[in-house]
């Protein structure tokens, strides 16, 4: 029986570490994985978003969605499979798309939505990531859940 137990945690730190694939490190940001990004009662952020492609998520973050880092409604960004580049806000406060001076340049796309406050999680639905903008976050939940799981996984093992 102790054995089974013993082969019972390690696939669970098996599967859980096979899932876990690290999303690409942005100085600045906190990758929560997989999914839209979701304040701690799991509603999504307003949003601004330009209609290009962008090579990374680092270029993303740090070329589009940090020049909002000064204002305190910024959250963060999430960039997805299909290279885009979002900027997250708290609820109804996102700044109005830039006019384009330019008609050779990209729009932007925008939406108002309920999230408010720290990024708190993510939707867990693949096509995109999300990433926490550290300097506007007072919590860094994704930590606090992966060592409450590794926790458990620990005491589980000892039973």
């Amino acid at each position: 029986m102790f054995i089974c137990r013993i082969l019972w945690a390690a696939l669970l730190l098996l599967v859980a570490h096979a899932n876990s694939v690290e999303p690409p490190v942005v100085e600045g940001y906190y990758a929560l994985g997989r999914g839209s990004c979701q304040d701690a009662d799991g509603r999504m952020y307003s949003y601004l978003q330009r209609t290009i492609e962008f090579p990374n998520a680092e270029t993303c973050g740090k070329q589009e969605c940090e020049r909002f880092g000064g204002l305190q409604q910024y959250r963060g960004f999430e960039y997805s499979v299909t290279k885009r580049c979002t900027c997250v806000f708290d609820a109804e406060k996102a700044p109005p798309p830039p006019v384009p001076t330019d008609t050779a340049k990209p729009e932007y796309v925008s939406k108002m939505d309920n999230g408010v406050g720290p990024i708190a999680g993510t939707s867990s639905t693949p096509g995109a990531t999300c990433y926490r903008f550290e300097k506007n976050s007072a919590t860094m939940a994704g930590a606090i859940y992966k060592a409450i799981f590794i926790a458990s996984a620990t005491v589980y093992m000892m039973l």
